[in-house]
């Protein structure tokens, strides 16, 4: 653990705070996974085990003391305001990923990103199961780290448009994605859970692209994964083109997602997603 954290190639000042906190909820996140835990369902039928809950506060406590001037959104926590806050806010996804998480296959991560005015400054996802920490600051690139190959620094391909690939939830497959997926004559399907874990796919050019046509996105769930996925050299909006905004106040994301691999294929993309949106 301590080897993963001194060899980050990354010089942001939360690079290593961060890590030790996403790898420290981690060790609570498993030992409930290798439980027979119970499943809750919040308001929208969305659910949540112990340990979103576990995970969540225990990363928000550690911001708190660790920065106890900064904002923190987290999914299952909401909105903590300091009495003299700064202008920096902790968006928190304890668990990218609670339908995989219930279903025990592995696809699940822990999400940490940080705004700074609102633009998004850092990144962290990371996977426990298979240990794949993928961690982002803003002019710093997109690095992966596995046990097996160390740090690698993650940089999106241009993609083959006589065999597209499009990253797909498992749980929840997005009618639009798959719509333009068909006009543009894709052929590869690669199924993932969570959006951070989508995005990464795209990033180690394992797909080209991924959509999501969801009105109840938030900030949590692409705050760490849009600065990573942006610093790798890849497109990131709404289906609509729009960006997104980081406002610890207006959190809802409330057009979807769009990652896209590169510019060529992003104008392709958007050019379907408005005509199909406006349906």
């Amino acid at each position: 653990m301590e080897n993963i954290i001194n060899s980050c190639p990354l010089k942001h000042y939360a690079t290593k705070f961060v890590i030790q906190t996403a790898l420290n909820a981690a060790t609570i996140i498993e030992k409930i996974y290798a439980t027979n835990f119970e499943t809750e369902y919040k308001p929208g039928d969305e659910p949540v085990t112990l340990a979103d809950k576990k995970s969540d506060e225990y990363i928000v406590s550690s911001l708190k003391k660790e920065y106890p001037n900064d904002r923190i959104l987290s999914e299952e926590e909401g909105l903590y305001t300091p009495s003299s806050p700064n202008n920096k806010t902790w968006f928190i996804d304890p668990i990218d990923g609670t339908k995989e998480f219930i279903a025990k296959n592995g696809e699940f991560a822990t999400q940490i990103g940080l705004a700074i005015d609102e633009k998004l400054d850092f990144g962290l996802v990371y996977q426990p199961i298979g240990k794949n920490l993928y961690i982002a600051a803003k002019g710093e690139g997109c690095w992966w780290h596995s046990n097996d190959k160390g740090w690698v620094k993650l940089e999106v391909k241009e993609p083959n448009f006589d065999n597209l690939r499009i990253a797909v939830s498992r749980s929840h497959p997005c009618g639009i994605g798959q719509k333009v997926h068909t006009l543009l004559k894709g052929k590869g399907i690669v199924c993932h859970g969570g959006v951070g874990l989508k995005l990464m796919a795209i990033a180690k050019n394992q797909a080209d692209y991924y959509i999501n046509n969801s009105n109840k996105t938030k900030a949590w769930d692409v705050a760490a994964p849009e600065i990573l996925f942006k610093e790798a050299g890849g497109l990131m909006s709404d289906i609509t083109g729009k960006d997104f905004c980081y406002n610890p106040i207006n959190y809802k994301h409330e057009h979807g997602v769009m990652a896209i691999a590169s510019k060529s294929l992003y104008e392709k993309v958007l050019d379907i997603t408005k005509e199909v949106y406006k349906d």
